[in-house]
């Protein structure tokens, strides 16, 4: 009887993994879409409302979800304090400081780092070019990001249990 309690808490496990693992995938397009959403908003303020940068970036945080609403909320508060030189360094800093907390790629993250170089630089027209350009950019991650989660998400949770049941049978 404990050996057959020792196998089902081994499979459980290992399926439990499994399912950690994957949902990294998961949480990577939830975060891409939240930034999305949080870019067209920083537009919006910027271009339509010309709100400063950083009331624009705090007015973005609250509104959006965490993690990115944290980093969004560190970034207004390195912009607000002037603790950094540019807004370039604020974005990477927060980005830096809450990478544990994100499921993003480095590529995702250069994505909004090439934005925040161009954030109150330029003109109007620029910023909307840059904002266009960005919002192209994170569309086609999410795609990337929609590929991967499809193909990997349902492997890992399969390998999770699969591997379990492996141990199981050679411990038996």
């Amino acid at each position: 009887m404990l050996k057959f309690l020792g196998c089902i808490m081994i499979i459980f496990a290992s399926t439990g993994i499994g399912f950690i693992c994957g949902e990294s995938f998961k949480k990577r397009v939830e975060q891409l879409r939240e930034i999305q959403r949080c870019v067209h908003q920083l537009q919006n303020e910027i271009i339509y409302t010309h709100t400063p940068l950083p009331a624009a970036i705090l007015n973005t945080a609250l509104k959006s979800k965490k993690p990115v609403g944290d980093v969004l909320g560190d970034i207004s508060s390195m912009l607000e304090k002037n603790s950094v030189d540019n807004v370039y360094e604020a974005f990477r800093s927060a980005f830096m400081d809450k990478k544990e907390s994100l499921s993003l790629k480095a590529e995702d993250i250069n994505t909004i780092l090439d934005l925040s170089k161009t954030l109150g630089e330029s003109d109007i027209g620029g910023q909307k070019r840059m904002f266009s350009l960005t919002l192209d950019n994170i569309k086609n991650q999410i795609e990337i990001s929609k590929i991967a989660m499809s193909k990997n998400l349902k492997m890992y949770r399969c390998l999770g249990f699969s591997l379990g049941a492996i141990i199981v049978i050679i411990s038996i």
